[in-house]
């Protein structure tokens, strides 16, 4: 039987093999190659989600389910029988149903910034955010949601059109999983790139934003954003009172780079070795 410690990133997924006692690391590059897992080739470093980087690119298959069984038949095909998930972003999503689907194949979860209810309502709170400016990432969101006005936003360097529609299926994939933590019976590690301050996170600021643009991004931020930001914790707190929480202040969603890429790494060590 083979253990490891898989990790999902927001478009991607990697593997570090581990083992039940602290070993030296291992310096040497990793082994890169092809998985044919649920009809598809997956690229592997541990696993490339389908639809991105070296991986198929089929024209479905992006909903979460599907997802989970990619990983699935992932770990059935290098025999491994029980893994660690760590996942940022919008893997937490598939984190959250594999442990519920294959709860005696998961031995530790950790999301990074990545246990979210991703519901439309909040997301179009979020767009009243007086900061918010139309970009790419809005238009894909909206399209996902089915709002035609998203055509009226321009985007320089748009994708090709089969890479857009893959885009804007996993996103809506996004906003249609409804995370259930009750359901998890593994140990849980849970960061979050939010603030529990009162204050408009200065690092979502636009460069070169002037008082005028502050003052409403703190009226919004107590009208309405902060409690948009503290409901996620508050749920994973309530659904899973074996998980453990750990807020970074004013850190930014890619918490694995930057300044607290140390501190995380710190963190997801000391959880997975207990």
């Amino acid at each position: 039987m083979r253990y490891a410690a898989v990790v999902l990133a927001m478009l991607c997924i990697s593997a570090t093999w581990a083992r039940a006692s602290p070993q030296p690391a291992n310096t040497s590059a990793p082994k890169t190659g092809f998985v044919t897992a649920n009809g598809i080739k997956l690229h592997v470093i541990g696993l490339t989600r389908r639809g991105v980087g070296e991986s198929d690119k089929p024209a479905d298959g992006y909903d979460t389910a599907t997802r989970v069984q990619d990983i699935r038949q992932f770990l059935d095909i290098l025999g491994i029988r029980k893994a660690s998930l760590i996942g940022h972003s919008m893997a937490g999503d598939e984190l959250t149903l594999f442990a519920t689907r294959y709860p005696d194949r998961v031995t530790k979860l950790v999301y990074l910034d990545a246990a979210y209810d991703r519901t439309p309502e909040g997301y179009l709170a979020g767009l009243t955010d007086p900061t918010n400016k139309p970009d790419m990432m809005q238009r894909l969101r909206m399209e996902a949601l089915g709002m035609p006005e998203a055509a009226d936003i321009p985007v320089e360097n748009m994708p090709p059109a089969k890479d857009w529609a893959i885009l804007v299926a996993t996103h809506k994939a996004v906003f249609a999983f409804r995370p259930d933590y009750t359901k998890v019976q593994a140990l849980a590690l849970a960061f979050y790139a939010v603030t529990a301050n009162q204050h408009y996170p200065s690092h979502w600021l636009p460069d070169g934003a002037d008082a005028s643009v502050r003052a409403k991004a703190e009226d919004w931020w107590r009208e309405k954003g902060h409690a948009l930001m503290r409901e996620p914790v508050e749920q994973f707190r309530r659904e899973i009172p074996h998980g453990e929480i750990v807020e970074l202040q004013d850190a930014k969603h890619y918490m694995f780079t930057g300044d607290t890429a140390d501190e995380v790494a710190a963190k997801i060590r000391a959880f997975l070795l207990k």
